[in-house]
């Protein structure tokens, strides 16, 4: 069988056209050969086909009684990874396309060559198709075709190339604007898309349509069972950047029940590796099933709803936590964590931004707010129980956040998403609680505000903030990428993408600016810090060399907000220094710092201790 076929060996790369297909089911066998042969002979080339070992070439270009077996080329592939083997060898031939069938798991649109066979898709040097109909199909009869409307370089391949193969095909494009679309929107877009379709006009086998529909998809999928199949242009990009972007291209292509042909232009070496990239973020993500979304889903909707039992943990929490803030007890502030459910609304409010789900979004941050007042009320009362009126040690440590707890945030957040969705990793969650604390700094806000430190309450609630933000965006990131999204099956679809868009820019937008204020207060700590260091250094030489007969016992250095050092010294000494000396020492403190300060000093005897 062999030596009819004309052998790769003889193929001469840049010499002899050749088009590449792989087949991997005689199902699709068919619809793949037909496509493939007559684009070779329309290139006066070769046909290089790509055999599983169980398949037989013979048995399948059975239907081609008249085809020229010369221009044919069998290459079969090992079955262990039959795409790194392809791989190589396309990168030899460098066909000048290759042809592919569509996966045909329902749903699933992650992986549209299946996903032993996608990295070929994403990888290969050259322009390449996919194809999905039922056994037997051939656009060579078709007359016409759909192709869904977008300005990218894949969809003017998609056209160029189908209107050059088949001189008897019609193409018409379409976009989709909603029924509630004002006058002056339809008018814009209809001219936008005459703008970016100008370059086919003069065809006439080429005709452009707008379609009124609340939802993309199912306008889309309804045309296409008024034409011969459907023609898509490949989408770019891991899944949040396509939902971003409106992107439903590869979801029409999972729904369509027509035969559908998807095409995308030769990325060049630095298209490929970037698309590389995200085909491998995207595959270090587990996928769900839609039975998993939906359960996950209806975790996290329960979780969040602002009920009674919601509020009494909270209080119950809050009040743990007060008393091992006031106690100085890391322990009880840990059982309060685990008791804490306030994470659950904020989970919920990320679940909601991906859903574009106003009205969820409204549930879940009316249950985080109204949860966070009362943690902070709580942490008021018992706070009145300190009755020295002294912050203690962990108080003091949720005051004064960093980039680096901003950066615990996220990754719990991250984590708390994941373990949610993921049942076998779920036994995580209380550790992703203690992790992030949410109820402790609420808890120190109310301390703090009950025995009157104002600026470590601040504190305290920045921290709460940053916490806050860092888990509804990072939640949503993980939410995303493990397929959830606005429904494309509902009316509101589109009120639903721009809720998505508006929503996830905007949250992170916040971490960014928590990012940029916590970085500012770090470096301004750390200066601080280090000119402490300086200071401490130089403070007891100044009183020598200054000759003060005076002994240092304390002394702070704070920045202003006018940005002057104000410097505050406790002196132990015999007598008053005089002015002279004052000024004297606030000169060397300034040519030390650097910039303005502001000196005040507090002589106490020699003979006292400071205490008494």
């Amino acid at each position: 069988m062999g030596d009819q076929f004309k052998r790769l060996e003889e193929l001469v790369p840049g010499r002899d056209n050749v088009v590449a297909i792989i087949i991997t089911n005689p199902d699709t066998a068919f619809s793949l050969l037909s496509t493939g042969y007559k684009t070779a002979l329309l290139h006066n080339g070769f046909l290089l086909v790509f055999l599983l070992p169980d398949l037989s070439l013979e048995e399948l270009i059975k239907p081609f009684e008249n085809c020229d077996r010369e221009r044919l080329v069998l290459q079969e592939v090992s079955s262990g990874k039959p795409a790194r083997d392809i791989l190589k060898l396309i990168k030899r031939v460098r066909p000048i396309v290759l042809g592919m069938a569509m996966d045909q798991v329902p749903g699933e649109s992650r992986y549209l060559a299946g996903s032993v066979f996608d990295p070929i898709l994403q990888r290969a040097p050259c322009p390449v198709y996919l194809i999905k109909a039922p056994t037997g199909w051939t656009p060579s009869g078709s007359t016409c075709a759909l192709i869904p409307f977008e300005d990218d370089k894949n969809t003017h391949f998609a056209i160029e190339t189908a209107l050059s193969v088949n001189p008897d095909l019609t193409i018409k494009a379409v976009i989709v604007v909603p029924p509630e679309a004002s006058p002056e929107d339809l008018s814009s877009r209809i001219k936008t898309f005459h703008e970016q379709t100008d370059k086919w006009q003069g065809n006439p086998r080429f005709k452009r349509a707008v379609l009124r529909g609340s939802n993309v998809q199912d306008t889309v999928l309804a045309e296409a069972e008024k034409h011969d199949f459907l023609l898509v242009g490949a989408s770019k990009g891991i899944q949040l950047v396509r939902i971003l972007f409106g992107e439903v291209r590869n979801t029409i292509i999972t729904e369509s029940t027509v035969p559908t042909i998807l095409l995308r232009e030769y990325q060049g070496k630095a298209g490929a590796a970037l698309q590389t990239g995200w085909s491998f973020l995207d595959a270090l993500i587990p996928t769900l099933s839609k039975e998993e979304r939906v359960e996950a889903y209806r975790i996290i909707r329960r979780g969040g709803r602002p009920n009674r039992d919601f509020f009494a943990m909270i209080a119950l929490s809050a009040g743990i936590a007060s008393l091992g803030l006031v106690l100085n007890s890391a322990a009880v502030i840990i059982g309060a964590m685990l008791v804490a459910p306030l994470m659950s609304a904020i989970i919920g409010m990320g679940m909601a931004i991906i859903h574009g789900d106003m009205a969820f979004l409204r549930m879940t941050f009316t249950a985080a707010l109204k949860g966070s007042l009362i943690a902070i009320l709580t942490g008021f009362i018992f706070g009145l129980v300190n009755f020295h009126g002294d912050p203690t040690e962990q108080i003091l440590q949720r005051t004064a956040p960093t980039i680096l707890d901003l950066g615990v945030a996220l990754i719990s957040g991250v984590a708390a998403a994941y373990a949610i969705c993921r049942k076998n990793v779920s036994n995580s969650l209380p550790g992703v609680a203690i992790a992030v604390a949410l109820v402790p700094p609420l808890a120190t806000v109310g301390t703090c505000l009950s025995i009157a430190y104002w600026g470590l309450a601040w504190g305290a609630l920045k921290l709460f903030l940053s916490n806050l933000v860092a888990i509804v965006f990072a939640s949503a990131l993980v939410f995303v990428s493990f397929g959830f999204r606005p429904d494309f099956n509902t009316t509101t679809y589109a009120e639903r993408i721009n809720v998505f868009k508006k929503m996830f820019i905007s949250s992170g937008l916040l971490v960014v600016a928590m990012l940029i204020l916590l970085v500012v207060e770090t470096t301004q700590g750390v200066m601080e810090a280090s000119l402490s260091d300086e200071v401490e250094q130089e403070l007891v030489k100044y009183i020598t060399d200054l000759g003060l007969d005076a002994e240092l016992e304390n002394w702070e250095i704070t920045t202003t907000r006018s940005g002057k050092a104000r410097v505050d010294l406790e002196l132990r000494s015999e007598r008053q220094l005089t002015p002279n000396e004052r000024i004297a020492l606030q000169k060397r403190l300034k040519a030390d710092i650097g910039k303005p300060v502001l000196l005040k000093i507090e002589i106490l005897p020699k003979n006292n201790l400071k205490n008494e």
